[in-house]
């Protein structure tokens, strides 16, 4: 069976799909046969070398069909689950889930990213965190550095907390500059999370230069404590 992280965040546009390629990258690099999935994807095709699923492709190297990586997507850049309405698709929690299924054997080692936040309608009666929940991976919550993003993510822990899920570590992405508020975020957040850590800040990159991110991610992000709690042992 398959072990892995679940990418999140508190917001849409925060950076998960560059934090999840990037991450995805770091592990390929270390030796690590990674897989990438991204149930659902709006607002961009799938062929197009900017769309979510192509760059998690390119990253980590995984040579499954962009279908099988993301198997639902549509035109309109809007929640997935009003996408799917106005194309008149009704994609249920079980359709979904069979469509992890039938990649999840292929790599001993996933990287998943949701969309938007854990509240994002997916489907008729679910959202982002009944997918979580039914893969079964642990958490980790994509969060800006600046001022507010304290209670974004605190809120996004407790409500993972609520519904059963893991969170094993927050990453502040996009740090532009530092004031107080940035300086203090990441202490203030493992502070009143009762135990969530900060894995790291990342800069603000415009390049999404494979090589590059590696070096970023490995020098800004604790990537060694971060494979120690997944206790993830590589074949």
């Amino acid at each position: 069976m398959s072990q892995g992280i679940f990418i999140t965040g508190t917001d849409t546009d925060i950076g998960k799909t560059f934090v999840g390629a990037g991450l995805a990258a770091v592990f390929k690099e270390r030796g690590i046969d990674v897989g990438v999935f991204k149930p659902m994807m709006s607002g961009v095709s799938q062929a197009n070398p900017k769309s979510d699923c192509w760059l998690l492709k390119e990253m980590s190297g995984d040579p499954s069909p962009l279908e099988d990586i993301n198997p639902f997507q549509f035109d309109e850049p809007l929640a997935p689950y009003v996408a799917q309405q106005r194309h008149g698709r009704s994609i249920s929690l079980d359709e979904t889930l069979a469509s992890w299924k039938n990649i999840q054997d292929r790599h001993p080692f996933y990287v998943i990213e949701g969309a938007g936040g854990l509240a994002v309608p997916m489907g008729p009666g679910y959202l982002v965190s009944d997918i979580a929940r039914s893969i079964g991976f642990p958490l980790i919550i994509v969060a800006r550095p600046s001022l507010g993003t304290v209670n974004h993510t605190l809120l996004s822990i407790a409500y993972a907390r609520q519904n059963g899920l893991n969170v094993i570590g927050v990453i502040l992405n996009g740090l532009r500059e530092t004031g107080v508020a940035e300086e203090t975020n990441p202490k203030l957040i493992e502070e009143f999370s009762e135990g969530v850590p900060v894995l790291g800040v990342l800069p603000y990159l415009e390049t999404w230069d494979r090589q590059k991110m590696i070096q970023i991610f490995e020098k800004h992000l604790a990537i060694d404590k971060l494979l120690k709690q997944l206790n993830f042992v590589k074949c």
